[in-house]
């Protein structure tokens, strides 16, 4: 490397520390042929030094063997100049040869002559982070997690109380980042003057604060919630200005030394989020309105993570026929996932995904899911070219803005045509905004790619949904099926909302015909596509083949 490319190397390497708010940097030139990394790193993984030369030295060496494919197939074409930015997790050998997990976030520079020239990212490791959180001087998330893993060993009862504001964004949009985060700041004030020393405050999430406690009993933490619910609607102040909070809330409880922490905040995050979604901000307590045994739960959300960090260990696609309504012929097929393991069995996807959208781990899981279907897909379309392929989606996925990069290079290194992919939105994609839901289907349509709105009928904005969703298809809430062939009035509600469909421009497919009687009914109602029991359960790739296509 000559003088003036390590001056240009070090000027860009400054550039990157400067935003990177003392996270690992490292930056490659890939015309110098040099790699630069921050002195933090070369202590952390024991590398030779902060310059190193990119022949002399492997870097996937470092990284975990079972994620060394996924690094490189996002890396290769970044030196290459086919990908532009990259968003990956990945595990990293350090110099007492543990791995640790880290997320990677970075992006190519074209040098002057529109090759690539530098490889620059800011790597965050999600095994180490900071105590205190810099806008409200509370404790952290990570603070959070160490406490909780403390309290676990001990053999505490504990109560955790997850609060948190909605809006928060449009508030940073419209007021500025200052004004947001005084509002977080009078939040935080509010919450520690209301729980009184009574147990430990932290700020977990961007507009979330944890409240947890090993003293105090279910009702008065349930008291602390209403207390704190109270104070917030009626407003915080801010340059003389107040403003009135949406608050929503989760509470789960646990006790025994066997909980993972990961797994508690997990299942803490789902009733949070249930608070938000579906209950107006009445708190959700995971342990009792939710019905599920906390134990048994969070054993089971610990492991299902630990199998998605090996590889997806346990889980398998299946593909259930969908069959033209004319000529009974299968014309695609929704991916279904399944989990088993000799502890817990098959378990339904229903069980265990709500609480896990949120984790960090859920990306590698989904990211899994695409690249398995579209490999059996691909098989799929040599029987039959116009066959689709349907893949549900989850909001969390929907909400990511990196996703639909991601999808478009999942599609191009599968060499899936997008227009044989029909992605699955379930009612909960339509919680989190009709807008941002419109513009992201808009964004998936554009690129060729089909839309379907599942559970069609479910909920009580499936109206609205349809008026404003530029959906290729609709798929009507199993529930809707059940008891049509005993029942005259269900039968004419499931026609009128075929009929309804039809209107808005969508293909309308029925799930759950389970027998000939549904089967012969449902045919009446001029739908595209039939799917359910009647014609098969969903099956493996091999079976799926065997069936015809």
């Amino acid at each position: 490397m000559d003088a003036l490319q390590k001056q240009s190397l070090d000027d860009v390497f400054d550039a990157f520390s400067m935003i990177s708010n003392g996270l690992i940097v490292n930056l490659m030139s890939v015309q110098g042929g040099v790699t630069r990394w921050s002195p933090s790193a070369v202590e952390l993984f024991g590398l030779p030094g902060e310059y190193i030369e990119n022949g002399a030295f492997d870097w996937t060496k470092y990284v975990h063997p079972e994620d060394r494919k996924r690094y490189l197939d996002v890396m290769l074409p970044l030196i290459s100049g086919e990908r532009k930015s990259y968003d990956l997790n990945y595990r990293v050998k350090t110099a007492n040869g543990d791995y640790v997990k880290f997320r990677v976030i970075g992006a190519m520079l074209r040098g002057e002559d529109g090759s690539p020239g530098m490889i620059g990212g800011i790597m965050k490791n999600l095994g180490l982070a900071d105590e205190t959180d810099p806008i409200t001087v509370l404790k952290s998330k990570a603070a959070y997690m160490r406490d909780l893993e403390q309290l676990i060993k001990k053999d505490r009862n504990i109560f955790t109380l997850l609060v948190g504001i909605s809006k928060l964004s449009q508030i940073n949009e419209v007021y500025g980042y200052t004004y947001g985060n005084r509002i977080l700041q009078e939040v935080a004030w509010q919450i520690q003057e209301t729980v009184s020393g009574r147990g430990s405050v932290y700020r977990t999430d961007d507009a979330t604060f944890a409240f947890m406690t090993d003293t105090l009993s279910r009702e008065e933490v349930c008291a602390i919630y209403d207390s704190i619910r109270l104070k917030l609607q009626r407003g915080v102040s801010v340059d003389g200005s107040r403003n009135s909070l949406t608050v929503n809330g989760g509470l789960i409880f646990t006790s025994g030394t066997s909980a993972d922490p990961s797994s508690v905040y997990a299942c803490l995050t789902y009733a949070y989020y249930e608070s938000k979604q579906r209950m107006h901000g009445e708190l959700v307590d995971f342990n009792g309105s939710i019905n599920y045994d906390v134990r048994d739960s969070l054993d089971m959300v610990n492991v299902i993570r630990e199998c998605i960090l090996e590889n997806c260990k346990g889980f398998s696609l299946r593909y259930q026929p969908v069959v033209s309504a004319v000529t009974e012929k299968t014309v695609a097929a929704e991916t279904v996932l399944r989990w088993s393991s000799e502890k817990y069995g098959v378990v339904e996807p229903a069980d265990f995904l709500p609480m896990l959208e949120k984790d960090f781990v859920f990306e590698e899981l989904g990211i899994w899911i695409l690249e398995n279907a579209l490999t059996s897909g691909k098989k799929f379309l040599e029987k039959d070219p116009k066959f689709v392929l349907g893949v549900n989606i989850s909001s969390s996925q929907l909400d990511d803005e990196l996703f639909i990069d991601f999808l478009l290079d999942t599609l191009k290194k599968t060499k899936f045509p997008a227009k044989n992919l029909c992605l699955e939105l379930s009612e909960r994609c339509r919680l989190f905004g009709m807008e941002r839901l419109k513009s992201r289907v808009e964004a998936l349509r554009a690129h060729g790619i089909l839309v379907l709105l599942d559970d069609f009928g479910k909920g009580s904005n499936s109206i609205e949904c349809l008026k404003f969703i530029p959906a290729d298809y609709v798929k009507l809430d199993m529930n809707l099926v059940r008891g049509i062939d005993e029942s005259s009035s269900d039968g004419e509600m499931l026609r009128l909302l075929c009929e309804l469909a039809k209107v808005s421009g969508a293909k309308t497919c029925i799930k759950g015909v389970e027998n000939e009687k549904i089967h012969d009914l449902v045919k009446q109602y001029g739908v595209s596509s039939l799917q359910g029991y009647y014609y098969s359960k969903p099956v493996t790739e091999e079976e799926f083949m065997a069936l015809g296509i």
